[in-house]
């Protein structure tokens, strides 16, 4: 049966979890957020200067909805990175990946229009479709993510009900909030059952480039969706994992019959892009590139990653807990064998001092309250063990009746 979800009456604005929130005394396993040690502050710095001396009143003023010659350079160079190709006269700029979901269900919203979404969904994009006044529906997923039967039955209910599908969402590579990232194989399915249901792809991929050392993410391997369907697919990018997120700089690579109305779209969602922000990014790839950047973010998540999976191993009963151990990207997602709901650990956990997100942030029905997920990206090396012993004390009061909420501040 579907479970579909309409958009509120008064969208909530509000409805996303506070990842990024800093609180004394807690560590921080809740945010997706980057490493800023591993920043390029001082080559970013040296880029601005430069662009601002050689282009100032230009960079600081409003700008056009196109793509800089430079910009389009990097955004190359990213997707050459993992064996893609992009088309300039498709590229739309955007403020960071949210920035092109809203564009994209801006463009689709009205007439009871719904969007198929893989779930576990990043809680982002389903604020995104809400927010636009897009229903909702969850599509079933396998142990190879969506199931090819599941988007055709989707959309075939949908249709017979009166309602009208147009878009499937999928983050296929180090899904967030899972890590998994789908076989060429299923992602080949998943193009085939979108066309013969009609719709339009939403490939929302910032995780691609954070491969760990030994693992491939290519053409091969993990083909883009929009490399297997350019006129089907809509392809998200961001710079916020492999650069910084403070620069607030993405982009949308469109389908040439829709580049018009989604740029069109963005411009009225934002004005103008960041042109000073463009012209660093395109500065910064074309005196460094992306290879020693991105692997010394891949090094690093690797690293903190295996310590987190391994002090989770030591730490809870494998016969209560299930995860896998990750390949790439930013998070581990656990779930209780029980199907009991993780909201009292999550409690728990933040007495303790750590910060984690339950499972209901990523349903669209309370689907998925049963998980919890845990970010490895920010936490420095040394905190790791601190913060999976404190997530163990509190996954262990959790499972204790009658255990009282004492903050660890006040204990």
């Amino acid at each position: 049966m579907l479970t579909t979800t309409p958009p509120p009456t008064q969208p909530n604005h509000s409805a996303l979890p506070r990842l990024f929130d800093t609180v004394a005394d807690t560590i921080n396993l809740a945010g997706g957020l980057p490493d800023p040690q591993l920043f390029p502050s001082s080559d970013l710095s040296d880029a601005m200067r430069s662009m601002l001396r050689l282009g100032g009143r230009t960079l600081l003023q409003y700008s056009t909805y196109r793509v800089p010659d430079a910009l389009a350079a990097a955004i190359a160079g990213a997707m050459e990175f993992r064996g893609a190709q992009t088309d300039p006269a498709q590229l739309i700029p955007t403020g960071g990946s949210q920035n092109g979901l809203l564009t994209i269900a801006l463009a689709f919203a009205g007439g009871g229009a719904t969007v198929l979404c893989e779930t576990p969904i990043y809680p982002g994009a389903a604020a995104a479709f809400r927010t636009a006044g897009l229903h909702t529906t969850a599509v079933e997923s396998d142990g190879d993510g969506p199931s090819p039967e599941s988007i055709r039955a989707a959309a075939a209910d949908l249709r017979d009900q009166g309602r009208t599908p147009v878009l499937l969402y999928t983050n296929p590579t180090f899904h967030n909030p899972t890590g998994r990232s789908l076989s060429a194989t299923r992602r080949g399915e998943i193009v085939e059952a979108a066309a013969s249901a009609g719709l339009t792809v939403i490939e929302d991929d910032p995780y691609a480039l954070l491969s760990f050392p030994g693992v491939t993410i290519d053409a091969a391997t993990a083909p883009t969706l929009r490399s297997l369907a350019p006129e089907r697919v809509i392809h998200l990018g961001t710079f916020s994992k492999i650069l910084a997120p403070g620069l607030r700089c993405g982009w949308i690579e469109s389908p040439a019959a829709l580049a018009d109305e989604l740029r069109t779209v963005a411009e009225i969602t934002t004005l103008s892009p960041a042109p000073l922000s463009q012209a660093a990014i395109g500065r910064y790839y074309a005196k460094h590139g992306w290879h020693d950047l991105v692997d010394a973010f891949r090094t690093a998540y690797a690293r903190r990653a295996a310590l987190m999976d391994t002090e989770l191993s030591a730490r809870l009963d494998r016969g209560e807990w299930q995860w896998q151990s990750p390949r790439g990207g930013f998070y581990i997602w656990l779930r209780r064998r029980d199907g009991q709901s993780t909201t009292p650990v999550v409690e728990q956990a933040a007495a303790q001092g750590v910060s984690v997100v339950g499972g209901t942030h990523f349903s669209l029905a309370n689907e998925h309250a049963d998980g919890i997920r845990l970010s490895f990206s920010h936490v420095p090396d040394g905190s790791v063990v601190d913060a999976v012993s404190r997530f163990a004390a509190g996954v262990t009061a959790a499972d204790t009746p009658n255990t009282p909420q004492v903050s660890r501040a006040a204990s």
